[in-house]
C-alpha cells in the first residue's frame, strides 16, 4: 500500500468481497461466504488466502480517497497486488 509518490501507507483498512456473479460465469466459483477485512502493516503490506475467482477490493486510509477495484485471481499461487492511493482533495489543504 503506497501513495501516489511511493510512500508506504500503514494501517489502511482493506475489505475483500467475493463477486459470485463474475466467478460463476467463468466457473471460478470457489469464493468466500463473507467479506474479509484486514489492515495493512507498518510496511503497507497485507496478506490474505483466497481461492480463484473475482473479488472487489476496497481500501480506505486516513487522508486518502477510497479505492475500489475488481480483481480476478487464477489458480492458487501467491500473487502480489499493488495498490496506490491518492490524497483526498478534501483533506489535502492545511489551514492556519
Amino acid at each position: 500500500m503506497r501513495d501516489s509518490e511511493g510512500a508506504v501507507i500503514p494501517n489502511a483498512h482493506i475489505i475483500v468481497h467475493w463477486d459470485s456473479s463474475g466467478s460463476n460465469c467463468l466457473e471460478d466459483n470457489v469464493g468466500i461466504k463473507q467479506d474479509i477485512t484486514t489492515i495493512s502493516d507498518t510496511k503497507g503490506q497485507f496478506s490474505l488466502e483466497l481461492g480463484p475467482g473475482f473479488y472487489d477490493v476496497f481500501v480506505t486510509a486516513m487522508a486518502f480517497s477510497p479505492h475500489c477495484e475488481k480483481v480476478r485471481l487464477k489458480g492458487s499461487a501467491t500473487k502480489t497486488y499493488e495498490i496506490k492511493l491518492k490524497i483526498s482533495p478534501v483533506t489535502s489543504k492545511e489551514l492556519d
